[in-house]
């Protein structure tokens, strides 16, 4: 198979005129293993092989090929920082004082039977005290994670940093997230029914008749 950790690393890295052995010695593996897959690679002409001198040089051919190779990479980095940043999330060391608000809040409360746009979108809400924004930042930064307070970047996943004071911190499925009833009150503001209704059916909140009649004909 083509796809395979040097092939990524080829095509992620590698250089116009470039030698094998310079590309090799960049991306940390041996250059009988480079070599061999730089001309697996020639054969989907995602790459090119020009001899000068005793050295052979690479050439990029910005082919489809090329191009899904990239896509595959970006992907499979969103999932790699996703997962790490719930891993952060969940380590109690790290001593973040930050929540889940908004959607994100929704959909752990919902525990995923009813997820966001943003969720779905690895776009995450995060309350923090304004005492450890400058310590969360510099531990996202350190893992690569992207992060905003103001406007909406097109790296996921995204963190939006939402700074304040004091606020209460319940734990959902191990997860820091806001009280239900701070969440109810935010539903019922924007007037999220959709929210609403999966929340009454999953806690008996006997929010009034219309929900209730959602809890009888569940099935």
């Amino acid at each position: 198979m083509v796809v395979n950790e040097i092939t990524m690393a080829v095509v992620k890295n590698a250089k116009d005129g470039e030698s094998i052995r310079s590309l090799a010695h960049r991306i940390g593996f041996a250059y009988s293993a480079v070599y061999k897959w730089v001309l697996e690679l020639e054969k989907y002409e995602v790459v090119s092989l020009i001899k000068k001198g005793n050295k052979n040089k690479i050439k990029i051919n910005k082919n489809s090929i090329y191009n899904k190779f990239l896509e595959l990479d970006n992907v499979i980095g969103v999932v790699r920082k996703d997962r790490v940043f719930w891993e952060l999330i969940k380590n109690a060391k790290l001593n973040l004082k930050a929540r889940f608000v908004k959607g994100s809040a929704a959909t752990i409360w919902t525990k995923g039977s009813f997820v966001t746009g943003d969720f779905y979108e690895r776009i995450y809400f995060l309350e923090v005290n304004k005492k450890y924004v400058f310590s969360l930042k510099r531990v996202f930064d350190d893992n690569g994670i992207s992060y905003t307070e103001k406007e909406v970047l097109k790296e996921r996943p995204l963190i939006v940093i939402i700074p304040r004071k004091n606020f209460k911190i319940e734990k959902k499925d191990g997860l820091p997230v806001m009280p239900l009833n701070e969440l109810v009150e935010w539903c019922k503001k924007l007037q999220l029914e959709n929210i609403l209704e999966h929340l009454d059916l999953m806690y008996g909140l006997k929010l009034n008749a219309k929900y209730a009649e959602v809890r009888t004909n569940y099935k």
